[in-house]
């Protein structure tokens, strides 16, 4: 049995944020082939690990808590694939702040660490297109959407059939990269009947958002995919949101809405696995 480190900074049993739902997925999905997947925390890594293990595979996904001589290591000894969510090679973690989402060279971070991997692989096309703009490395690769387990989407798939009640919904987060407060305007300005909804349970939440007509969502961040914007439209919800700044829009599926969406979805999550086998194959 083949084995695969999954390294984070956190995992789903530490927070149900779209980078740990999706690591979750997709560590299910390598574990349902047949891997032997052992999480691991950045933090937690040593030199001494590493040599011992340098001839095993290695997925990152975020690294903000690794230290840099570990990336360093890494990048001399170790064969990893960068599971690519939110902008790591950017100092500020978002290409929200520059024009056409291409930072200035300074700005910059962590591009040998993403040079010497395997394969860097994103989400969407927009991921793709972002980072090859900033940095200009071809060992970029995709996806093509977030990871669903097969469990998870058929409970979107039950939910997708509940009665809705006429509103929009609006994420009540005090995140303010989640902008409550535009989304609240914006109802208001455009006489959008709405109600906040929250929950720290994903599943609840999604429950909760099911009986919804619509989904209000604006981001202060270029979303690599968005996972509830899809969530939301599997549920058969309409959704109101800054088409340009969600990595899903970018995807061909995107014109879908429901079951079909859903199957689609289910399709490229269980391609996800060929994705990261043909990346260390190379």
């Amino acid at each position: 049995m083949t084995k695969i480190f999954f390294i984070a900074d956190f995992f789903y049993k530490d927070l149900t944020g779209g980078a740990e739902l999706n690591d979750y997925s997709v560590i299910a999905r390598l574990r349902d082939a047949g891997f032997e997947v052992v999480e691991l925390y950045c933090k937690s890594l040593t030199i001494d690990f590493l040599n011992k293990n340098s001839n095993d595979k290695f997925i990152i996904a975020n690294f903000v808590t690794m230290p840099e001589y570990i990336r360093e290591h890494m990048a001399q000894n170790c064969k990893y694939i960068i599971y690519e969510h939110d902008h790591k090679y950017l100092k500020r973690r978002n290409p929200i702040f520059y024009k056409d989402f291409i930072a200035p060279k300074e700005e910059l971070a962590n591009v040998r660490f993403y040079k010497r991997a395997k394969k860097v692989v994103c989400l969407t096309q927009l991921a793709v297109d972002v980072i090859k703009a900033n940095t200009g490395l071809a060992n970029i690769s995709k996806i093509g959407a977030s990871v669903w387990t097969d469990a998870d989407l058929e409970y979107i798939k039950q939910l997708s059939k509940n009665n809705r009640n006429g509103k929009y919904a609006i994420m009540d987060s005090d995140n303010p990269i989640k902008k409550r407060e535009q989304c609240i305007k914006y109802c208001e300005k455009n006489n959008i009947e709405y109600e906040l909804i929250k929950d720290k349970d994903h599943k609840r939440f999604l429950e909760k958002l099911s009986y919804y007509t619509g989904l209000v969502f604006m981001t202060g961040h270029l979303e690599t995919c968005c996972r509830l914007v899809v969530e939301a439209k599997m549920m058969n919800c309409k959704v109101i949101m800054q088409h340009k700044l969600i990595g899903a829009t970018s995807e061909d599926w995107f014109s879908f809405s429901g079951r079909k969406l859903t199957e689609e979805i289910r399709e490229v999550s269980k391609g996800s696995v060929r994705i990261f086998e043909e990346s260390f194959g190379e």
